[in-house]
């Protein structure tokens, strides 16, 4: 950096030096005659070097002016140049003077009038549109004759910028056609950026991949940049806002490189190949915000073309030692940079005044700036193509495995269905065998049950008639130890009143056809405790409901006063001595009924209770119930498509918790 302004600085004291010492003579007056012409006027005008910047219009007006050399090359000169221009035409024709150099900052003109005073019209690039003369990308003014046809010009340009130009006088219609070749000029170039933004934008929606949106993001740099530079972007999108067309360009130089730098390490792989370009690269991220912070501050507005020179010197060095280590892809890169690097260069040595304005030294960065777009999307595109080629031959080799997959497998299939329909035909022989003998079983078990149902019922006559003739036994007969057998006799005889009537009700449970009701859990509750009171301890126990009301609940009236005198039942058996009692609670829940009935009794130890479901299965012999009751409690539950938990440890009481669905309505009911 240090370098380079010492070379902008050397160059323009020797420009400088060379004009003072050039000798003062008497300026001609420059005569406008072909009309088709473009009159190039640096060699006619007069220089004078304002080095306070403060001299007026009056001040300079008869100053001795130094004549011009040729062409007007002052470099990066901080003073303020005056420039005299006396020219003359015939009458009937109108004449444009044009500085083309956009970025020059503040141009002022003077015309001579006719009562001696000077017609003043701006221009600039600091400056908004309305308050120049004629709209232009560039600074343009009107020529106004005398009427001896003479015309006195002075010019006062002002600023940082780099001060190489031409001065350029043509007649109406040249200026015209001049302007349209230039617009069409740059209408392909910003047409070549708006194609490569929608081909990289349309490639980005294909694949997803950032590198292409990256890329996208520097040709809008590229776009901004340009269009600030020249101008377009002041005539056409912010003209009066100049400072806004300043910073348009100048920023977006440190936003351009940090999408640059991050899109070469992705493009060319860096960190595969280079370590230390790498690191080198992501430290231009940081620089490139710095730069925008030191220009939007105006601490330095050159930070951005500064940052973006060293930039083009890495990305350079970053494609030719990718390159050299085998990265094909390289090629294009390079390629791109090289020409976008011989028309900065150029640029940079037409501002600084070795080079003469012409169109080469002024146009061929931007055809670099094409040119590196281009080729940069033909790489992506490049990479696109490989990457598809690839997908297409992974997927060709994908479906050829599948292919040859799919034909084992079909092999495998058909054997396998050859098997399958053996063994199905085998099992289908198996289910008939089956089948006919599950219904030999069923009108088997039927047979039984039907048995089984006239065997109890022909039981229960004589087991009657026992139970009555010890009754009147124990009336008749005074003999104690004769009645202590009777006792003894009428309790076998009720046990086996009690496993006949189990018997009965579990017969009636496998075949009766359920009738569902609504149910009055207070009444049948009641009518459950009453039909206890019989039992030895019954006066001793305490029963407390917690019945909730207004439960609408539809089940099988039987069934379910089944359950309940089974648990209450066991709960009067084995209660305790010491304060006895039965907590019944009947809840409704979403969808289910929740009957809980607990005492403080015996309790049942751990080991029984995966049995006691288990029909005639009694976890003490001390007791004196049949063995059926929780069974046929099991199986009622079920029918009722209810469940049943246990919870109780032996000498802690027992707690039963039945769930059962609601099931809405009346009438006959398939459980």
């Amino acid at each position: 950096m240090l370098f380079t302004l010492f070379v902008r600085t050397s160059v323009a004291a020797l420009l400088f030096t060379g004009l003072l010492i050039s000798g003062a003579k008497a300026q001609t007056s420059y005569t406008l005659s072909d009309t088709s012409a473009v009159h190039r006027l640096d060699s006619f005008v007069g220089i004078l070097i304002d080095s306070t910047g403060n001299l007026s219009v009056e001040d300079v007006a008869n100053a001795n002016f130094q004549p011009s050399k040729g062409n007007l090359t002052f470099g990066y000169l901080k003073s303020v140049i005056w420039l005299k221009l006396k020219a003359k035409a015939s009458p009937g024709n109108i004449w444009y003077l044009e500085i083309p150099a956009p970025f020059l900052e503040y141009v002022d003109f003077y015309q001579a009038r006719e009562d001696g005073r000077w017609r003043h019209s701006t221009a600039g690039y600091f400056r908004a549109h309305s308050d120049r003369e004629i709209s232009h990308t560039s600074h343009v003014i009107p020529l106004m004759f005398l009427s001896d046809s003479s015309n006195t010009v002075l010019i006062r340009i002002a600023g940082s910028s780099p001060k190489t130009f031409p001065l350029l006088v043509m007649e109406r219609e040249k200026f015209v056609e001049t302007v349209r070749f230039a617009d069409l000029g740059y209408g392909i170039f910003f047409g070549i950026l708006a194609v490569m933004f929608f081909y990289n934008f349309f490639i980005y929606l294909t694949l997803r991949q950032k590198t292409y949106l990256l890329y996208i993001g520097t040709i809008v740099c590229t776009f901004l940049i340009f269009a600030s530079a020249t101008g377009y972007a002041g005539k056409y999108l912010w003209p009066e806002t100049p400072m806004l067309n300043f910073y348009a360009g100048r920023l977006t130089l440190g936003i351009l490189a940090v999408c640059l730098s991050i899109f070469t390490i992705r493009f060319l792989e860096v960190k595969q190949y280079s370590r230390v370009l790498y690191y080198g690269l992501l430290c231009l991220i940081p620089l490139g915000i710095l730069s925008m912070i030191l220009v939007a501050t105006g601490l330095m507005s050159s930070a951005g073309n500064n940052l973006i020179t060293l930039c083009t010197l890495m990305f350079m060095t970053t494609g030719v030692v990718c390159r050299l280590q085998g990265n094909k892809t390289a090629t294009y890169y390079i390629a791109a940079w090289t020409i976008y690097l011989v028309g900065g260069l150029l640029l940079t040595l037409r501002n600084s005044g070795v080079f003469d304005f012409n169109f080469w030294t002024t146009h061929f960065v931007e055809i670099g700036a094409a040119s590196e777009t281009i080729i940069i999307a033909f790489a992506l595109g490049d990479s696109y193509r490989l990457l598809r080629k690839e997908k297409e031959d992974a997927q060709l080799l994908a479906f050829k495995i599948q292919q040859d997959a799919t034909d084992r497998l079909e092999v495998k299939v058909r054997q396998r269905t050859e098997q399958l329909s053996k063994t199905n035909e085998e099992l289908q022989a198996t289910l008939e065998t089956n089948k006919l003998q599950t219904q030999i079983i069923e009108d088997k078990n039927a047979e039984l049950d039907a048995f089984f149902y006239r065997i109890s019922h022909d039981l229960k006559g004589p087991i009657s008639s026992l139970l009555g003739l010890s009754t009147l036994a124990k009336m008749d007969v005074s003999d104690e130890k004769a009645l202590q057998y009777i006792d003894k006799q009428q309790q076998q005889v009720e046990r086996l009143n009690n496993i006949i009537t189990g018997l009965i009700n579990l017969t009636k449970l496998n075949h009766a056809e359920l009738q569902r009701s609504k149910i009055d859990f207070e009444k049948m509750v009641d009518g459950c405790i009453v039909s206890f009171n019989g039992l030895p301890n019954f006066s001793k126990i305490s029963f407390h409901k917690q019945i909730q009301k207004e439960v609408d609940f539809y089940s099988e009236w039987s069934l379910l006063n089944a359950v309940l005198q089974n648990l209450i039942e066991n709960a009067i058996k084995y209660s305790n001595e010491d304060n006895p009692f039965v907590r019944i609670s009947i809840t409704s829940e979403v969808g289910f009924i929740v009957i809980e009935v607990a005492d403080n009794g015996h309790g049942i130890a751990e080991e029984h209770q995966p049995k006691i479901f288990e029909m005639f299965y009694r976890a003490t012999h001390h007791a004196s119930g049949s063995g059926l009751g929780l069974y046929i409690l099991k199986r009622s539950v079920d029918r009722l498509k209810g469940s049943v938990e246990l919870k109780s440890s032996n000498g802690s009481g027992s707690v039963f918790i039945i769930r059962l669905p609601h099931i809405s309505g009346s009438g006959n009911c398939d459980l």
